[in-house]
């Protein structure tokens, strides 16, 4: 029976979710054990093991297969599980192990039968009846080693669809995790990974790096004239016509209430300003009606503010931003306004 990721504790949900990302990272071996081992990394209950794997992350061969092996057969071979997940787990790891144990002793024994007709081979008045029976001897061992191979790597691969289905659903959970469920794209937490990892990824031309915050003027007053459904069907249509035009460098959030976040990479002001233009007029254009009476819900409009990146501190940059998009509501709404970079005094 495959693992469900549902049937784990909360714990093991939020380190298996960072699991899919370290491994990526650090170009680890996705096998079950090597999942099991960085499991109880993770969890933090066995401060010993947690010691050594801290000192091998710190050498310079860091962590491999063979490291694995002997940390779980050292620390948790014989640890009793305390939930039913773990339980499951520890099975799978254990009939790997099993596995793997027994294709190590055939290999063995093969390699003692070819080491055994080499022997024989290398006596001296061997007979032509002896050679049939060292030959066929030797094809009969390869044959099997072959059989034993393929049956071996069969169930490895029927061992690591186990974790390469808990890896798909760890990845759909992190996916659900990060989507906001109204408007289906990105929501606040998944916008500020975003940004700290263009931030970190551009380091070295910041100005590359344009945000874009919008939001919808007087949506309280349209929520309270039309309701809030109506108000949900617009903050969906707005998500969606942007989401259809967005290019390969945008990445697209709701950054809170009727607030969107649009985040540019390998951009500048004068693109990211047209980009918010056209999303402006895109919007003031559409008319839009109630499904269930055909009312016209009349002009729905957007102001906009727009700041590049300029090395400072992400929530100053996202401050600076917010600052532009408060202007251009001061200054009557339905407008675009590009903030100035910060100042030194700004910085100091």
């Amino acid at each position: 029976m495959l693992l469900d990721i549902k049937d784990a504790p909360d714990k093991a949900q939020r380190i298996f979710r960072q699991l899919v990302d370290v491994f990526d990272d650090q170009e680890i071996n996705p096998t079950p054990l090597n999942y099991y081992i960085w499991y109880q990394y993770y969890k933090g209950n066995h401060p010993k093991f947690r010691q050594e794997m801290d000192a091998a992350l710190n050498d310079p061969f860091g962590y491999n297969d063979r490291l694995g092996r002997r940390l779980y057969d050292e620390y948790f071979a014989e640890d009793e599980p305390t939930n039913e997940f773990d339980r499951a787990f520890k099975r799978l790891i254990n009939l790997v192990i099993q596995k793997m144990n027994a294709w190590s002793d055939k290999l063995e024994q093969h390699t003692e039968t070819l080491n055994q007709c080499t022997d024989s081979l290398t006596a001296e008045n061997v007979d032509a009846e002896r050679l049939r029976e060292l030959t066929q001897s030797v094809l009969s061992t390869a044959s099997s080693m072959k059989a034993s191979s393929e049956a071996f790597q069969q169930d490895m691969l029927q061992s690591n669809e186990e974790i390469a289905h808990l890896r798909q659903q760890l990845i759909e959970a992190k996916a659900e995790t990060m989507t906001d469920e109204l408007t289906e794209i990105g929501n606040r937490k998944a916008f500020n990974h975003t940004i700290r990892d263009a931030v970190e990824e551009h380091s070295s031309q910041p100005g590359s790096l344009i945000l874009i915050l919008t939001d919808i003027d007087h949506f309280k007053r349209f929520n309270d004239t039309f309701g809030h459904l109506v108000g949900d069907s617009v903050l969906r249509y707005f998500a969606n016509m942007m989401k259809k035009t967005r290019g390969d460098n945008e990445s697209i959030s709701r950054f809170g209430g009727e607030e969107f976040a649009i985040l540019l990479t390998n951009s500048d002001l004068e693109s990211a300003q047209a980009r918010a233009e056209t999303i402006r007029k895109t919007l003031q254009q559409a008319r839009l009606k109630r499904k269930d009476s055909s009312e016209n819900l009349g002009e729905i409009t957007a102001s906009f503010g727009v700041a590049a990146y300029t090395g400072e501190d992400i929530e100053d940059w996202i401050h600076r931003t917010d600052d532009a998009l408060y202007q251009a509501k001061k200054e009557g709404r339905n407008r675009v306004v590009v903030a100035a970079a910060p100042t030194e005094e700004d910085t100091s």
